[in-house]
């Protein structure tokens, strides 16, 4: 990879920060007005600013798109690698995986703001890279533990928060649906990544199937690296990390929203291979759900994100997330191929919007341009926490009987309530932004 010494200082900086006086509030689409009244890249438009969206798209598939295709590594695990640990306890190397790729968003997002582009995303590399060869070395809970969920986890969420706060400089207009595009990224790796992994533990077995994957990531990042860019900084020193970003009301409300999306989100991409098992369904039907889940969330990662981008983040997540519930909750009706795979195609689409759309929402409810990187690192560092509980709680509640349906009636209703839960909080950050549960704006 080349030298960072030349990197750009990004545009996150308050317009009047150390001329003496009180910094001015500034709406999140102001960042791309104050960039043309200095110019540096096009807004909207122009060769730097789409490949900002491809950086962004590797960088996607390459942090959020590993805990997608965790459940080909679930599955190998129980049935081949460690059949002697159960399902809950396997669980906790794909949370603790997801919790640090959430948590790494904060460093993250801070360092971006001081212009380290280029280093995070080469030290990030580095621990994607490091913990996977490591762990293609064990077959021990352990230590595929430490490999794979922190080590491994660390590096993606050095990654993970990049394409939200770069996409955020370069486009305004098209801000939701630019980001949107670049993370189907994730439902890409999770598709491509498991059908590699699975044909892979076959062919050539764990070891080099590994290795494999972390080759990969190698180059695809090594892309990223040399693509992605920041818009010009005028003089800021970073922005500042602190609990009293939680004093604005609609922020907090959805950081708690987001938190219990992180924590629910994610259980049928966890569990429904087993659960498709224990139904009884061959072994490639099983798989092939997850397949058809991520090849949906792809589709909906950039179609609502569209109608975001008019109608405001919140509101249309808000019909999204109660789409979302009612889809979870009717999963034990699924008990065969049709319904199960209707489910995949359903759920995968409704949930890609859930997933995504809070990054740039974010950005669109921070007050003041040179304080995003920091509300959205903060953001996702509280969320880490609902990563980490989320499934392997839903796995805890997972019955031990002989059929399936009762089974995991408790995991699927679980993930429901506590996204029932995020939609409260969705609800409650309107009412604050808009200042009444009925007002008619955009947010």
């Amino acid at each position: 990879m080349a030298s960072t010494a030349g990197e750009r200082q990004p545009l996150l900086r308050n317009s009047t920060e150390g001329d003496g006086e009180r910094p001015r509030q500034i709406s999140a689409h102001e960042v791309t007005q104050h960039s043309q009244e200095h110019p540096d890249y096009p807004i909207d438009k122009g060769y730097v600013a789409w490949t900002q969206v491809v950086g962004g798209f590797i960088l996607f598939a390459n942090s959020w798109g590993l805990p997608n295709a965790f459940g080909v590594f679930q599955t190998h695990y129980v049935d081949s690698l460690m059949p002697g640990e159960d399902t809950a306890t396997i669980a906790w190397i794909g949370s603790i995986q997801l919790f640090f790729t959430t948590l790494g968003c904060l460093p993250g997002g801070l360092l971006i703001d001081r212009g380290y582009l280029k280093s995070v995303i080469a030290v990030g590399t580095v621990l994607e890279v490091i913990g996977l060869v490591i762990s293609s070395f064990f077959k021990t809970y352990w230590a595929i533990l430490l490999s794979q969920g922190v080590c491994m986890g660390i590096g993606s969420g050095l990654l993970a928060l990049l394409p939200v706060a770069v996409l955020a400089m370069f486009f305004e207009k098209k801000r939701m649906l630019a980001t949107g595009l670049a993370s189907t990224g994730a439902s890409v790796a999770g598709v491509a990544y498991s059908l590699s992994m699975r044909s892979l533990f076959v062919s050539i077995g764990f070891a080099w199937a590994v290795r494999i994957l972390a080759l990969i990531i190698l180059v695809t990042n090594a892309i990223a690296f040399s693509v992605m860019r920041l818009q010009l900084q005028y003089g800021s020193k970073g922005s500042k990390f602190g609990l009293h970003h939680f004093k604005d009301l609609p922020y907090t409300a959805f950081v708690v929203a987001f938190t219990l999306f992180v924590a629910s989100s994610f259980v049928p991409f966890f569990f429904v291979q087993e659960y498709a098992l224990q139904l009884g369904l061959p072994t490639e039907t099983a798989f092939n759900l997850l397949t058809v889940l991520n090849v949906a969330n792809v589709f909906g990662r950039f179609v609502p994100n569209f109608i975001a981008d008019r109608y405001g983040g919140v509101n249309t997540l808000i019909p999204l997330t109660i789409a979302c519930i009612i889809t979870m909750a009717m999963l034990p009706l699924a008990t065969n191929v049709p319904t199960l795979m209707a489910f995949s195609v359903v759920y995968g689409f409704l949930s890609g919007g859930v997933i995504i759309i809070p990054g740039p929402t974010i950005t669109d409810l921070s007050p003041s341009t040179s304080d995003m990187g920091a509300r959205l690192g903060l953001a996702y560092l509280v969320a880490a926490f609902g990563g980490l509980l989320g499934n392997p709680v839903s796995a805890v509640i997972k019955g031990d009987g002989k059929h399936a349906v009762p089974n995991f009636s408790g995991v699927w209703f679980c993930g429901a309530g506590v996204m029932a839960a995020g939609l409260v909080a969705l609800i409650a950050t309107r009412w604050l932004k808009l200042g009444s549960l009925f007002a008619v704006g955009r947010v």
